[in-house]
């Protein structure tokens, strides 16, 4: 068996397309740590067609399934439940570095953990509740799980919150969040914490009070997408910078438009706008040349503030 678990290593290592993995995966470490957990019949890297790859994927087979058989056939005998695939989600989590927790898996939770994953970061997500149905796409995606109360030390510190470079307390009670944030802050006093409140002047009282400058209430954030989808459909978002609401707005240069046949800088400096985008037939250009000139099906990606808004929603109305 240690002959075939260091063969199978070093045939990962050198055979396997380790680019297309995560980074923690690269090291010869790493790949003797997928190939242990092959041996117990996890799945930690996606299965790859190649015959020199298959004794790897195939030849621990038969052992790994009657050892995980007998465990299972233990663990009712004794009236237990087998718990062995957690207890390597835990070993997982503590071996990442550099990573972002996420408290909280839940519609946000799971939805932040998809963008994270987008920008390539690493992640560990600590739930409470084992009938999550985000669980099963998490463990999917190959992100270590942790079913536990996040608001414990003791878990924080399983999902390696010492190494961890952000921790983002997203359940839908405020008192827990409130509770992981301050336990993570002990834990790791450098670590930058992400909190959701429902409550926007508990809010405004932990931003001010425990320096936790990341504080966001949900209702405080849907507010703008409730109300710019009713004044405009080309209002796309709305954001505060300093004092000032910012507004993201949409141009499209149809048959009734005004902006049709005058250039980008004409409309940036007749409207006060700043144009981030051009979009003509699916070729986007960001940052365009403002000599272009505007034709039908266009479109800009703007920002301005209330009163540029204001200016274009009475364009629109007049069209």
């Amino acid at each position: 068996m240690t002959v075939a678990f260091f063969g199978s290593t070093t045939i990962l290592y050198f055979l396997y397309p380790l680019e297309e993995l995560p980074p923690h995966h690269h090291s010869f470490l790493g790949v003797a740590y997928d190939t242990l957990l092959l041996t117990f019949f996890e799945q930690p890297i996606p299965f790859v067609d190649d015959l020199r790859l298959i004794p790897v994927f195939f030849g621990f087979a038969h052992s790994r399934a009657s050892g995980h058989r007998r465990r299972c056939g233990q663990a009712r005998q004794s009236g237990g439940s087998y718990q062995f695939s957690q207890e390597w989600q835990k070993l997982v989590a503590a071996s990442y570095q550099n990573h972002v927790i996420i408290c909280g898996l839940g519609n946000v939770g799971k939805r932040v953990a998809e963008q994270l994953l987008k920008f390539e970061e690493e992640i560990v997500c600590i739930e409470t509740r084992e009938d999550s149905k985000f669980i099963a796409e998490m463990t999917r995606l190959r992100v270590p799980v942790l079913i536990a109360d996040a608001t414990r030390a003791s878990v924080l510190e399983e999902a390696n919150i010492k190494q961890a470079k952000a921790l983002m307390a997203l359940t839908d009670k405020d008192l827990n969040n409130l509770e992981t944030a301050l336990t993570a802050r002990e834990l790791n006093p450098e670590i930058r914490i992400v909190m959701r409140m429902f409550d926007q002047s508990l809010a405004d009282k932990v931003k001010n009070s425990l320096g936790i400058e990341c504080v966001y209430s949900a209702s405080a954030l849907a507010a703008p997408v409730f109300a710019q989808s009713v004044v405009s459909e080309n209002l796309l978002s709305s954001f505060q910078f300093g004092s000032t609401l910012v507004n993201a707005y949409q141009i499209v240069i149809d048959e009734d438009s005004r902006f049709a046949g005058m250039k980008i800088d004409d409309v940036r400096k007749e409207y006060e706008i700043t144009v981030l985008m051009h979009d003509r037939q699916g070729s986007v250009d960001w940052n365009p040349p403002t000599d272009i000139i505007l034709t039908l099906g266009d479109k800009l990606l703007i920002v301005t503030e209330a009163d540029g808004v204001k200016d274009l929603l009475a364009l629109e109305k007049l069209t």
